[in-house]
This record gives C-alpha cells, structure tokens and sequence, in this order.
C-alpha cells in the first residue's frame, strides 16, 4: 500500500511555522510613561466631566417633565381664556367685526 507524504510534509511544515511565530518576542512598547501618565489625567477629568454631564441631563429632565405636566395642565385653558377675552371686549366695546365673525363660525 502506498502513502502519499507530500500532504504530511506540507502539515510538519506549517507547524513548525506556526510555531516559530507564536514563539516570538514581543516588540517593547514605544509608549512613554509620561504619555501613560498624561493619559490617565485626561481620562479622570473625561470621567468629572461625564458626571457633570450626567447630573445636568438628570436635572434637565426633570424640569422637563415639570414643564409638560405644566402644559398638560394648561391644555384646558385656552377655552376659559377666550371666554374671558370675548366677555372683556364686550365689556369694554372694543369688539370688533372679525370677532363676530369667529363667533359666527364656530357656533355653526
């Protein structure tokens, strides 16, 4: 029975490869420790930042909610507001002709 050894040769020599590659050392850094140190400020002042950014956005939420439970609260007014604007011009004879006119349309 015959073996074809080429495609175990071709295999002994991959490993071998594979291994003189993976057995490398490793390039030294070519960072220097003042730039690692200067690193680290920047990042603890990002991470201050951050916070102050965080609290903000939760404050501004806040007062956005305020505000629109404040809106949806004034929803309903408008109607009561006009009522008093048309009673007041009524009352003081400065209602005008286009007034009229609005009142007309909306009655029908």
């Amino acid at each position: 029975m015959r073996t074809n050894r080429r495609p175990w040769l071709v295999l002994l020599g991959f490993t071998v490869l594979a291994a003189a590659l993976g057995c490398a050392k490793i390039p030294p850094p070519s960072v220097s420790p003042v730039e690692i140190e200067e690193t680290r400020e920047d990042v603890k002042v990002l991470e201050k930042d951050l916070i102050a950014a965080r609290d903000r956005a939760a404050k501004l939420t806040a007062e956005l909610a305020q505000k629109k439970a404040s809106l949806a609260a004034k929803k309903d007014q408008p109607e009561v507001l006009r009522k008093r604007v048309k009673e007041l011009k009524k009352g003081s004879g400065r209602e005008t002709d286009d007034d009229k006119e609005k009142e007309d349309k909306e009655s029908t």
